[in-house]
């Protein structure tokens, strides 16, 4: 951590001093402003002075790395030159927490994490929920270290990571931001759509942290329609050829699922595996749980509601809570139906009724 209380409550900012103040501090008592423990002053040649707790401290912010220490101050300072009112390391005693950043813009309350380390995503929806809880608006930003680049429009995104999505309204595309500590280098990943359960495809926009504004960083952004098509067409042909890993036991799961009711995977219909944007909502890849509706469904129904549809792959649902920082969505099943209503393999009897068009059958 960058900042400590002194034996009389004050803050001291380490991060700000030079090497002779430093030295003269070194006699003072520390202590941390979240659980109070005793901390003591590092500070090296190569990294930026900061406190530190003693070893098997279970307080979680003890052993920040140098890369998080770095990356909280150019993030600090970053804003403090736009002229923002900031704050490093503030700790909120009504809810016994303290952000990386405290940012106040007018009446907005916003308090920003930056993430470099592992954390359960109970742990981030706590954290998130304990923000919002007091009005305060909750930025997660990873560090590029958790970046995990398969192309030029394309990341690997584990489901530990889903809950650092943002949507600040259902309109906007889904967010994930990261931030290098060693290149200087902010990375926005907007307008998401998983191919696989950790696939994706989006936009992705990497930009000098003094080339970039606090506001610019939040512009919705969205990827090329026909770009997104042609790579999953790229991928979905892949898929359909592809050997399945003895690791992947979902997989074989659902391989043998179609075998037991007489289907092979070349066997499927072409709307079943359909890249639809809500499919971070669910917890089994998006050919999985289309081809339940496609054999458990279409298949025996003329006509069926959009209940029975969600009460199907109800389990490959992942909670809402999943993702404390996204705006409310729409349901990934029906979104998927809708899909299917635009091509032509279903027509909608009424808001929550669907049945097939007859020449498609």
């Amino acid at each position: 951590m960058l900042n400590a209380f002194n034996h009389n409550g004050e803050v001291v900012p380490i991060w700000k001093m030079n090497r002779q103040q430093i030295q003269k501090r070194r006699k003072e008592t520390f202590y941390c402003p979240s659980c109070k423990e005793l901390v003591i002053i590092k500070a090296g040649v190569k990294n930026t002075p900061h406190f530190a707790h003693k070893a098997k401290s279970e307080c979680i912010h003890s052993g920040e790395s140098s890369y998080h220490e770095n990356g909280k101050k150019d993030l600090y300072e970053w804003l403090k030159k736009q002229g923002y009112q900031v704050d490093l390391e503030y700790f909120l005693p009504n809810i016994n927490q303290r952000p990386d950043l405290f940012l106040q813009i007018g009446e907005k309350q916003i308090a920003i994490e930056y993430q470099c380390a592992s954390i359960s995503r109970e742990e981030v929806r706590m954290r998130t929920k304990g923000y919002q809880s007091r009005g305060i608006i909750p930025i997660w930003i990873l560090g590029a270290n958790k970046l995990k680049r398969i192309d030029q429009h394309s990341l690997k995104i584990r489901t530990n990571e889903h809950p650092f999505f943002h949507q600040f309204h259902p309109s906007y595309p889904l967010s994930i931001f990261y931030y290098c500590s060693n290149t200087k280098r902010m990375i926005v990943y907007q307008d998401i759509t998983f191919f696989t359960r950790t696939k994706t495809f989006g936009i992705l926009k990497s930009f000098t942290i003094h080339s970039l504004s606090w506001q610019e960083m939040f512009h919705p952004r969205y990827h090329n329609r026909n770009t997104c098509h042609a790579s999953w067409l790229k991928h979905k042909e892949k898929w359909r050829l592809r050997p399945v890993s003895p690791y992947q036991k979902q997989e074989i799961a659902w391989r043998q699922w179609l075998y037991i009711h007489q289907y092979h995977i070349q066997d499927l219909p072409s709307f079943v595996y359909l890249p639809i944007s809500t499919q971070f909502r669910m917890n089994s890849s998006p050919w999985i749980w289309q081809s339940r509706i496609y054999i458990d469904i279409l298949l025996t129904n003329d006509y069926f509601t959009l209940n029975q549809a969600i009460h199907l792959v109800q389990f490959h649902l992942h909670p809402s809570h999943h993702f404390p920082l996204v705006n409310k969505t729409k349901n990934p099943v029906h979104e998927y139906l809708l899909q299917l209503e635009r091509i032509g393999i279903l027509e909608v009897v009424h808001p929550n009724g669907f049945r097939q068009k007859r020449t498609t059958v």
